[in-house]
């Protein structure tokens, strides 16, 4: 690579970054698009490892509806079996059935009325242990609806941040240089203050007498604070000589494994709570010499308009 590169200025903090400074990747990148790291965790028993209600509130919304309503359904039947079995002619008083399929309904919806505690009436339980059993299955139903409504209200009043990067990072001429250039814009109708953003460079060097080695290089910005962010904002890296991308080449990047990781901050003022978001880009996803298109507008009544759906839009430049 013909890049002078001072390693022996950066401190162990840049180049360690909490990742590991050997060749691990592979080829593949080591944060991914959506903010999770490329990397797994072993060696601990999965009960050490797991926690269950971490696990509820960051699943997606179709995945925690299915389980909720798979759970509810999976408890129902159990009750309904053990009500069936103890026979339902002389445990369960009203009810009204002529086969042994529409018993076991009628003991699946006695079981859902015990668990929600709706109790209608007109199926009662008869005898001890029955009672005991429908008296058990209640206490477990307030318990699961009271689980479940920690569970929702967890998942809604986690802050979340919706930030968007578009599609790829651009080097682009700037100011007489070039830059490295990225676009990210809020998605969420709620407006985040004192956004920050930190980006990180990384890149395979080739050691004398060992593996390659990865070294990381924080990037100077043109600008790593805002007050406001309600348009768009491009983040802007000045590739001059003192930037650690000075002097690469695009075959450099790929030789490297090249690897750009993205920190944002920010406060929400609708959560009132503090948000974060990651990404990166690794070398593929570069366009070298494009610029970023015009992405703004104006209405009728002279209000700007952010077309988000152009954020990523390119164009080649000389």
């Amino acid at each position: 690579m013909n890049k002078k590169i001072q390693d022996d200025n950066i401190d162990e903090e840049v180049q360690n970054l909490g990742l590991s400074s050997k060749d691990i990747t592979k080829g593949q990148r080591l944060l991914n698009k959506d903010g999770s790291f490329n990397s797994r965790r072993t060696g601990l028993p999965f009960w050490e490892s797991f926690n269950f209600y971490h696990y509820l509130v960051g699943i997606s919304w179709i995945k925690f509806i299915f389980f909720v309503f798979g759970g509810y359904v999976f408890l129902n039947l159990i009750f309904a079996i053990i009500y069936y079995l103890l026979g339902v002619e002389t445990h369960l008083l009203g009810v009204i059935a002529s086969t042994e399929f529409e018993k076991f309904l009628e003991s699946f919806f006695f079981s859902s009325q015990s668990f929600t505690t709706v109790g209608y009436g007109r199926i009662s339980p008869v005898g001890f242990w029955t009672s005991s059993i429908a008296a058990f299955e209640s206490l477990v139903g307030l318990m699961c609806l009271a689980i479940a409504t920690g569970l929702f209200y967890g998942r809604f009043s986690k802050p979340v941040s919706k930030i968007m990067y578009s599609k790829n990072a651009v080097i682009a001429p700037f100011k007489d240089v070039s830059g490295f250039m990225f676009r990210i814009a809020n998605e969420q109708r709620s407006e985040i203050i004192d956004v920050e953003v930190r980006v990180m460079f990384s890149i395979l060097k080739d050691v004398s007498g060992s593996s390659p080695m990865r070294r990381f290089y924080n990037l100077e910005l043109e600008y790593n604070k805002i007050n406001f962010f309600s348009l768009l904002w491009t983040i802007n890296h000045i590739i001059d000589s003192e930037s650690p991308l000075y002097g690469l080449t695009k075959d450099d990047l790929e030789k490297g494994q090249a690897e750009f990781f993205i920190l944002i901050k920010g406060y929400d003022d609708m959560f009132m709570s503090n948000v974060h978001s990651r990404s990166s880009y690794r070398f593929d996803e570069i366009l070298w010499n494009t610029k970023f298109t015009n992405a703004y507008g104006f209405d009728e009544e002279g209000r700007t308009i952010v077309a988000l759906d152009r954020m990523s839009e390119v164009e080649k430049v000389n």
